[in-house]
């Protein structure tokens, strides 16, 4: 990684900027925050990032210790277009490492066995992860009526409607653990897959629109479903329709994106200062920010609440602002705590050949599953050593996920044992315990997404952004900030 310290403590901005008419305050110094606010200044515009805590990236966080690299969050992220423009621009291309082509194989458990997740039709045929019966139930998914009602619908509805209750529990269910840490009972299908339910309602079966995907040709396919707002979650469902794309992470770890962005802002960055207060002061924007014993206040002409959906509520806002937003309130954050864990090599007996294992909740155990990160990335573990990161919680097993370490290492050691041969103690624990993780895309989602939308048009020059609405992924949410920065503009321009 390139040298960013230099730049990282960026000098603050006087306390009081109301002459400067193109000026924007983002609030929330993740990863959609730190894009909006890094698209707005390459435009010319005055910008204010305000982070509550002492550090940007949100839950993009790297640690490293004895030779391990432990990533607190996300451990990698899917390129596109608009994210490998953005690593150009920020200097980044030599930082990033793709996933190891031979760690492509997911495995999901089945009688406490990890077993390949089949990704051919050939392997589907072979596989022991389902039943021939399971078998016989996709083959016939194309006889299946598309649902004509309106309405939401909850994937494990859509799923059993359309490729039966065996490929919900062990093809989809560990997949939404691993991508939501979510229950695919209460998750929506028109929020969390779109995609996926486009190709019923546009084609009357998911195989029919499978095909005629492929008869599009890739690029055709991904230029059609480009204008679907879509999560790019990358589950078994989402990569149906998705093009080629790269799995990545950086030398140094997922750090590395977050500490680039805020260095090459210098002089917007505000850490360790929550804003507490905003409102509308004329055809302007007041926000209050800091401590209440030093409070510093800004005259803006827009503001982006680039922040979890719950940290509205915590916010002194006015009356009218809270009534229009409170439904965002009802998002969920179930908690999730992450175990990194090392281990001698000899001391494992699975290969580890693979992206990492995923658990049904039909196996009843505590993990939701494992990636195999020494085996996805280098520099992940010292030679001779491998590097496990567990996650633990989730809609699951919320209560599990607030356990102390050395409770939550002996339930997953149980596990590790059991399904990956572990035979050794840990020679390296890196235990983060998120409270409040994932936003999970419930049934009745549309009622957040409208409430946001009404927010915005009731109160001029105030932006909602962040993944409880545009996607959970990194990638996600690095379009969701491209795409409010643009929105930011067009209302200065138009203001002005």
């Amino acid at each position: 990684m390139r040298v960013l310290a230099d730049h990282l403590g960026a000098q603050p901005v006087p306390a009081h900027a109301s002459g400067d008419h193109r000026s924007v305050v983002v609030v929330g110094a993740g990863i959609t925050g730190l894009v909006a606010a890094y698209a707005l200044r390459r435009r010319g515009v005055h910008v204010t990032l305000y982070e509550a805590s002492a550090q940007v990236g949100g839950a993009i966080r790297t640690t490293h210790a004895d030779g391990f690299l432990a990533e607190h969050g996300p451990n990698a992220f899917v390129t596109s277009s608009i994210v490998e423009a953005l690593l150009e621009q920020l200097d980044l291309t030599d930082d990033v490492i793709d996933a190891d082509p031979a760690a492509h194989q997911r495995f999901v458990v089945r009688n406490a066995t990890p077993l390949p997740f089949p990704i051919t039709p050939s392997a589907m045929l072979s596989t022991r992860l389902l039943s021939m019966r399971a078998k016989l139930r996709v083959l016939l998914e194309p006889l299946v009526r598309a649902r004509r009602q309106d309405g939401d619908e909850s994937v494990a509805s859509f799923i059993r409607r359309r490729l039966g209750h065996e490929v919900l529990e062990y093809a989809v269910d560990p997949f939404i653990s691993g991508i939501f840490a979510g229950d695919a009972e209460t998750l929506s299908m028109a929020h969390a897959f779109p995609r996926v339910m486009e190709l019923e309602r546009r084609y009357g079966s998911l195989s029919r629109g499978l095909m005629a995907q492929r008869r599009l040709g890739r690029s055709a396919a991904s230029a059609e479903y480009d204008a679907i707002d879509a999560p790019g979650s990358g589950g078994p469902l989402q990569g149906a329709v998705a093009g080629r794309t790269r799995l990545v992470s950086f030398v140094d770890g997922m750090q590395t994106l977050p500490d680039a962005l805020a260095a090459a802002m210098p002089g917007v960055l505000r850490t360790s200062c929550p804003v507490r207060l905003v409102h509308r002061q004329e055809s302007r924007w007041a926000v209050e920010a800091g401590s209440e014993s030093s409070p510093e206040t800004r005259l803006v002409d827009a503001v982006v609440m680039a922040t979890p959906a719950h940290v509205l509520a915590a916010m002194e806002l006015p009356a009218e602002l809270r009534g229009s937003a409170a439904p965002l309130e009802q998002v969920d954050y179930p908690a999730v705590s992450t175990l990194t864990m090392g281990f001698r090599r000899e001391d494992v007996r699975h290969a580890l050949d693979g992206f990492g294992m995923l658990v049904p909740s039909a196996e009843h155990r505590s993990v939701l599953g494992a990636l195999f990160s020494s085996s996805l990335f280098p520099g992940r573990a010292p030679e001779d050593h491998v590097a496990l990161t567990c996650f633990i919680g989730g809609a699951r097993h919320p209560d599990r996920a607030r356990e102390d370490t050395d409770l939550l290492v002996e339930r997953v050691l149980v596990d590790l044992r059991q399904l990956l041969g572990v035979c050794g103690e840990p020679v390296f624990v890196h235990h983060v315990f998120w409270p409040r993780g994932i936003p999970q895309y419930a049934v009745g989602h549309q009622e957040i997404k409208d409430a946001a939308d009404d927010t915005e048009r009731q109160h001029p020059g105030l932006y909602l952004a962040g993944n409880f609405r545009h996607g959970v992924s990194v990638g996600d949410c690095i379009a969701s900030g491209f795409q409010v920065a643009e929105r930011v503009a067009t209302y200065l321009a138009r203001a002005n």
